[in-house]
């Protein structure tokens, strides 16, 4: 192990010393002299220090403990279980990271995140035992918090007594509003006093005040946002947690929400759009894997858990002029503005283009041509302007009608803001699908990146998708091409070969269809073994009512597939594929065309028995009809059962389908 030196272990002294001075500010003082933004760079910064020179950590680092202080004024109380903070990620390549790291222990299937506002407040539990609350403690230094639930029971939000007997405890975040926070800082002013410098400040000064009335007057607000020992209550999504503590009529946050991977980044985006204008203040987007049932497995580092992760919107800025406004399309012929700017600075990056999103955003912001507008850079991949600062004149900028590559005509379709090009030989949606068909995360063909495909397009080599497993009949004309000789050619055409061998889910997320991400081509590919099979469901009745695939992705699936010229192309491609077994496993066709719904309690959670059903050839459904064959019924079923009596559908337990599944052919 390496050694540091003395300036190195001085330097680590020091950010040892600054971040607990830092730390004493921020949870005991209520009054913190640096932003959030230094706080965590310097925190990075010494953990990286520490990874390094792992001799040479000091036993007070801020790394070797969860962080948080106590107060002396109130008793001190033992948490039951750990309260841990969350990891930061301030760009999608760190969200990435923490998504790949999920991969590694839970199957992809079972995958999908939930989101919240990060709040910027206090970290609060609530324990009730027989519908009562007993305690609420702060997250102090994680281990042990302070007892302050005399001043919690004065918060009106917060109920005294719930409807449920068994012992719960719930954690969440107490925090001010921006309008109490004007109020009571306005309130301090008219007597000449100075008030709080934040909201955050106030709540966190306010539940540590002694005499619980102050509490009171201030108006305080909470939004809990987990529950602690999930199995206890049945419970084994982050989804159903929400739900759970909301019938319990506690306060959750109504911008709760579970999304697929494949559409995390964007949400991402958008909460960026939204977040300023909120009634409370957020630092961030919370995001946890939605299936509680992997998250001991995952496990914790030292202070935080591996299951969630707080993104965190860096809000660097810098002033920049536009000098022009392009409408771009991307694969699916959605069109994005893109700001051209004179070029700036902006988190160590030279900043040249700006994301606009729609035609919407330019008319709500005021935008246009020769503008000075603020540019951040907030976790994206491309920055986005904030604001404008200095307007040239009046806005003159006009709506594109026509695509900007084909000159089709363009229209709003599914009811939103976007604009779509609708035609189907648009050179540059041609582009992006052969870009995204070819990309690491599809099927991955290496050689023939961008550039390559747009030099292969422009020469008429490359038009379609099935033009790339007939490159081998354009040899000469490849090597022709400046910068392609012999090896390169080889190298491309190698690549191809080995990648017609591959996993029906792979070349189903390829195809780009919209609304089709990696995780629905992975639920596609367990119901279906090839194209034959999907193109012959035209209603897609295998997967209709599937759960964890939704509508629009079925109703955007559902028109590509009965599209005639998308029938010809997809029986074309397979014929060039060669699929290897997949873990998809077919344990019998015992339940072959039958229909399942599940309710109630069962020995295992859902998801057992839903892959148990579909590995035996069954389907599930997530609600009955007249084609249900079967309700597998637990104990505590709900309004299922009576639903099915009524449609006089066969009701099972546990033990009568393990019959069916188990019965010789």
């Amino acid at each position: 192990m390496l050694k540091a030196s003395i300036e190195i272990k001085k330097h680590m002294l020091d950010l040892v010393q600054k971040i607990n001075q830092w730390n004493k500010e921020y949870f005991l003082d209520n009054n913190p002299s640096v932003s959030d933004l230094v706080y965590d760079k310097a925190l990075l910064e010494l953990e990286e220090l520490e990874k390094k020179y792992p001799l040479d950590i000091n036993p007070n680092s801020p790394t070797q403990n969860v962080g948080g202080y106590l107060n002396n004024k109130f008793q001190k109380v033992l948490h039951d279980k750990e309260m841990l903070s969350l990891s930061k990620a301030y760009n999608y390549d760190e969200i990435t990271k923490f998504i790949e790291n999920i991969k590694k222990i839970v199957p992809i299937e079972k995958i999908n995140f939930s989101l919240e506002p990060k709040i910027d407040g206090l970290s609060i539990s609530l324990h009730y035992k027989n519908g009562y609350l007993i305690r609420a403690l702060t997250r102090g230094d994680g281990k042990e918090g302070e007892d302050v639930t005399d001043n919690i029971k004065v918060i009106d939000s917060i109920p005294k007594i719930i409807n449920y007997e068994n012992s719960l405890e719930v954690r969440g975040e107490i925090f001010l509003s921006k309008e109490n926070f004007k109020i009571l800082n306005e309130s301090f002013h008219k007597k000449g006093e100075k008030g709080f410098a934040n909201p955050r400040n106030a709540a966190s000064g306010t539940l540590r005040q002694l005499d619980n009335k102050v509490v009171l007057e201030r108006n305080l607000s909470a939004f809990l946002y987990e529950l602690v020992e999930p199995n206890k209550h049945n419970i084994n999504t982050q989804k159903d947690a929400i739900k759970f503590i909301k019938e319990l009529n506690l306060p959750v946050n109504n911008l709760f929400k579970v999304v697929e991977i494949e559409d995390l980044e964007e949400e991402i985006n958008n909460f960026a759009e939204i977040k300023n204008n909120l009634a409370y203040d957020t630092d961030g987007l919370v995001i946890k894997l939605n299936n509680l049932t992997y998250w001991e497995k995952l496990g914790k580092t030292a202070k935080f858990p591996k299951h969630s992760i707080a993104f965190k919107y860096d809000v660097e800025q810098a002033i920049s002029t536009i000098l022009d406004i392009k409408a771009t399309v991307g694969r699916t012929g959605k069109i994005t503005y893109v700001a051209n700017l004179t070029p700036v600075e902006l988190n160590q990056t030279i900043v040249q283009n700006a994301t606009l999103h729609n035609y919407n955003f330019i008319k709500l912001h005021n935008i246009d041509i020769g503008d000075e507008v603020i540019i951040i850079k907030a976790g994206e991949i491309i920055p986005k302007i904030l604001d404008t600062v200095n307007k040239k004149s009046a806005t003159n900028y006009h709506k594109v009608l026509f695509c900007p590559s084909c000159n089709y005509e363009l229209k709003e379709i599914e009811g939103n803001v976007d604009q779509y090009c609708l035609n189907k030989f648009c050179e540059e949606k041609m582009i992006n699908s052969l870009i995204h068909f070819c990309s690491r995360k599809a099927l991955n063909i290496a050689g023939l990146g961008e550039n390559t495909i747009r030099e292969f397009f422009k020469n008429n080599i490359l038009r379609n998708i099935l033009d790339i497993f007939s490159l081998e009949e354009k040899k000469e004309i490849i090597q022709n091409l400046p910068n392609f000789g012999s090896l390169k050619y080889k190298n491309i055409i190698d690549s191809i070969n080995e990648r017609k061998k591959c996993k029906f889910s792979d070349i189903l997320f390829a195809l780009g269809i919209k609304h089709l991400g990696e995780r629905a081509s992975k639920i596609l590919a367990n119901n279906y073994n090839n194209f034959a099979e999907l193109l012959n469901d035209k209603e897609l009745e295998k997967i209709t009512n599937l759960t964890n695939i939704g509508p629009k992705t079925i109703e955007s699936l559902k028109n590509y597939i009965n599209d005639d010229e998308n029938k010809l192309f997809l029986l074309k491609l397979e014929s060039y594929l060669n699929y290897f077994e997949t873990n998809k496993m077919s344990l019998s066709n015992n339940l072959f065309n039958l229909s399942f719904a599940i309710t109630g309690k069962l020995s295992k959670n859902r998801d057992y028995f839903q892959n148990l059903i579909l590995s035996h050839g069954g389907k599930v459904s997530n609600s009955l009809s007249s084609k249900t064959s079967y309700l597998l019924a637990g104990e505590d079923a709900g309004s299922k059962l009576l639903k099915a009596k009524e449609l006089k559908i066969k009701i099972i337990n546990e033990e009568e389908f393990n019959l069916l599944i188990s019965k010789e052919q």
